[in-house]
C-alpha cells in the first residue's frame, strides 16, 4: 500500500456521487476543506488542469484504487447512473478493511456492498461527516506508517525558519501558555447610510494551543451591493472580535435568499479573513510576535455571481461532466487518428 501511495496521485480523500447530490458533494469537500490540516481532496472542478487531455477511463481507476479514502455518496440516483456504476465498479476492487466510506441517502440498496457493512446517513451532518472521514484517514495514515504533523508541530516547524533567538522566544511563549504582552484594542464599527442586515448562522472555535482563531457563518439578504456586503462583514468583524479577541477571524458569507445559493457549504455572496497582515496564516505569528491591531486587516474574496444575475455559479456536476466528456472525446479522436496520449 505505500507504493500505492507514492504513485502520480496523491489525494488524501476522492468523492464519488451522483449528480443529483452534487450539493452533498460539495458540502462534504468544502466542510474537509475548512478543516485544520492539509488535506488534498479530488473534486473534479478543481483539477481541472489535471484532466484535460488524460485518458479519462485510465484517469479515475487510477484515482479510485490509489487515492488513501475514497468517499462514496449512495444514493438511488447512484446505482441509475452509468459513470457511478464505473466509479464503483473500481471502488469494490479496494481492499476490503479500506474500501471506502459509505455515505447513505435514504434506504438505498447497493450491488456488492454486504448488509452488514457499517455506513453513516446523511442528514445534512457534513461537519460530523468531515470528522469522520479525517479521523479514517489519520488511522489509515498511521497503520502504514504514516505520521502526519500536528498543528502544534507544524506551529514549531513554522518558527524554526525563523531567527534561532525568534525560535526560543516563540517556543517559549507556547510552552510557557503565556498572553499577549500587549492586549489587541477594540477595532471601531463601520460608519455610513448602511444598515446591518446579517444574521450569524454558526460560530466555530478553531484554536489550538494559545493561538486562538474563529470561523464564523452569517447569512445575507439578496442583491445587496459590494458596499453594502464589506458594511455588514466589517460589523460583524468588529462584533465578534470585540467580543472574543480571535488571532484570526475568518467569516464566511452567504444569502440564502439568492438564486446562486446551494447549502451552507460553499459561500455564495464572500469570504473574508480578518488577521495580521489579511492573512489568516498569519495568526501564530501575530501572536508570537505580538503584532498589534493596526497591522492586523481584512482580506475578502467576493463570488461575483451573487452581484451579477448573468453570471452563474456552475455545479460541481456540470464542470465533472464537461471535463470527463472532454476527457473521453480526446481520447477517442487520438484513438481514431493513431495517436496515444
Amino acid at each position: 500500500m505505500k507504493d500505492d501511495i507514492s504513485k502520480i496521485f496523491t489525494y488524501d480523500f476522492a468523492i464519488s456521487y451522483a449528480g443529483e447530490e452534487e450539493g452533498i458533494a460539495k458540502g462534504i469537500f468544502q466542510s474537509i476543506k475548512e478543516k485544520h490540516g492539509d488535506y488534498s481532496i479530488f473534486f473534479a472542478p478543481e483539477e481541472k488542469a489535471k484532466l484535460i487531455g488524460q485518458d479519462g477511463e485510465e484517469f479515475f481507476e487510477n484515482l479510485f484504487t490509489y487515492s488513501k479514502q475514497v468517499i462514496v455518496i449512495l444514493s438511488e440516483n447512484y446505482k441509475r447512473k452509468e459513470w457511478a456504476r464505473y466509479e464503483w465498479d473500481i471502488i469494490k476492487k479496494r481492499s476490503q478493511e479500506n474500501r471506502c466510506i459509505p455515505i447513505k441517502i435514504g434506504d438505498v440498496k447497493i450491488l456488492g456492498l454486504p448488509s452488514n457493512f457499517i455506513y453513516l446517513r446523511f442528514s445534512n451532518n457534513f461537519e460530523e461527516i468531515a470528522s469522520l472521514c479525517i479521523q479514517k484517514l489519520i488511522s489509515f495514515e498511521r497503520k502504514i506508517g504514516i505520521q502526519r504533523e500536528t498543528e502544534f508541530q507544524k506551529t514549531l516547524n513554522d518558527l524554526r525558519d525563523s531567527s534561532k533567538g525568534a525560535i526560543d522566544k516563540s517556543f517559549q511563549l507556547v510552552v510557557d501558555n503565556r498572553q499577549r504582552i500587549t492586549p489587541l484594542k477594540d477595532i471601531n464599527y463601520p460608519t455610513g447610510n448602511y444598515n446591518k442586515s446579517y444574521e450569524i448562522i454558526s460560530e466555530k472555535d478553531l484554536s489550538f494551543s494559545v493561538i486562538s482563531r474563529l470561523k464564523i457563518k452569517i447569512d445575507l439578504p439578496d442583491n445587496l451591493s459590494k458596499d453594502e456586503v464589506v458594511f455588514n462583514i466589517k460589523h460583524c468583524t468588529a462584533y465578534i472580535f470585540n467580543k472574543k479577541k480571535p488571532d484570526a477571524l475568518v467569516i464566511f458569507i452567504y444569502s440564502s435568499k439568492s438564486a446562486n445559493f446551494q447549502d451552507f457549504g460553499k459561500f455564495n455572496v464572500a469570504r473574508a479573513d480578518f488577521a495580521p497582515l489579511g492573512d489568516w496564516g498569519k495568526a501564530e505569528e501575530g501572536f508570537v510576535y505580538n503584532l498589534p491591531l493596526d497591522k492586523f486587516d481584512w482580506k475578502i474574496e467576493f463570488e461575483e455571481s451573487y452581484f451579477d444575475k448573468n453570471k452563474k455559479m456552475k455545479t460541481a456536476d456540470e464542470l465533472a461532466r464537461d471535463l470527463i466528456l472532454e476527457a473521453l472525446k480526446n481520447k477517442h479522436k487520438n484513438e481514431s487518428t493513431g495517436n496515444n496520449i
